[in-house]
């Protein structure tokens, strides 16, 4: 017997979690193939559901007070309000796959904060992601279903992001970060060291990828691999860029190209050695390249 969430669904048929994340290292490095280290986190988006035999959409959510009901056949992010975008979004994509997906009533919340860069819109994506896998028996794996869901936000939503935050969500194991290669999609369970802890603190500073100056970072650094490209001619991404070649033609990349180009290529480095200090249970060593990565990303 599931605990409903509220009188408004007395008995829920499906009971969903999907956590949010933090990365440990590798900011603006997704969309730039490299290697990231995100985690999972005790803090999740909590749904419940009912199917309801019809192709409408009946959404609560509960931390918002707010309820709005959309049909499945006439999916139009402008007519939606945001908050609604993101499971709209998982919808559509899934439609646009040829999936099944079913009309249901859902009621949500979480304690994943808003704006706080725990990617609150992910965790929503992947629970109801996770919800159609298993109601519509589409037989996604954890990862193709963070591409769905990425998907979903690239092309629905309109924010250009990488697949990181998705698959931290879909994939994350309790105690592990996950070193994952956004080039290959390979990934890897990397236990923590046992005598450290996560502690996130929150800032207060709220943002959104959508409202972000997130989707120009970007578009400078495939500006700087188009300028790269002249000196370097085999390179796909600023993955394939040492810090030595950097170094060398960054006087050639105008600003701000160059230092948010060069953050992605020195934090592809850190990436590379967060590992190697994790898998050796060395915590000192791993949070130098912590502060290292933070400093990087204020300056540049």
């Amino acid at each position: 017997m599931i605990k409903p969430l509220s009188p408004s669904l007395p008995a829920p048929q499906w009971d969903i979690h999907a956590p949010g994340r933090v990365n440990l290292l590798g900011e603006h490095v997704d969309y730039n193939d490299g290697i990231v280290l995100p985690a999972a986190i005790d803090r999740y988006v909590h749904l419940q559901a009912v199917e309801t035999g019809h192709t409408r959409v009946e959404l609560t959510a509960l931390d918002l007070g707010e309820k709005i009901t959309f049909d499945l056949e006439n999916l139009q992010p402008q007519a939606l309000p945001d908050w609604t975008r993101y499971p709209a979004g998982v919808a559509w994509a899934a439609l646009q796959r040829g999936l099944p997906v079913s009309g249901i009533r859902a009621v949500y919340t979480s304690s994943v904060p808003i704006g706080a860069g725990l990617s609150s819109s992910a965790a929503v994506e992947v629970a109801f992601g996770a919800l159609w896998n298993e109601l519509n028996r589409w037989g996604l794996s954890r990862l193709e279903l963070a591409q769905l869901c990425q998907q979903a936000e690239n092309r629905f939503v309109g924010v250009n992001c990488g697949l990181m935050d998705q698959f931290a969500s879909a994939c994350g194991i309790k105690g592990h970060a996950l070193m994952f290669d956004t080039r290959s999609l390979a990934y890897e369970p990397v236990p923590l060291p046992a005598s450290t802890a996560l502690v996130i603190a929150d800032s207060g500073m709220r943002r959104t990828l959508a409202n972000s100056a997130y989707n120009q970072r970007r578009a400078d650094c495939e500006e700087a691999v188009r300028r790269l490209k002249v000196f370097l001619p085999s390179i796909h991404s600023l993955r394939n860029v040492t810090p030595e070649e950097f170094n060398r033609f960054a006087p050639h990349l105008p600003a701000p190209v160059e230092q948010h180009a060069r953050h992605v290529v020195e934090e592809i480095a850190r990436v590379e050695k967060a590992v190697h200090f994790l898998k050796n249970g060395d915590g000192r060593a791993f949070g130098r390249l912590m502060l290292d990565g933070h400093a990087s990303l204020r300056d540049l």
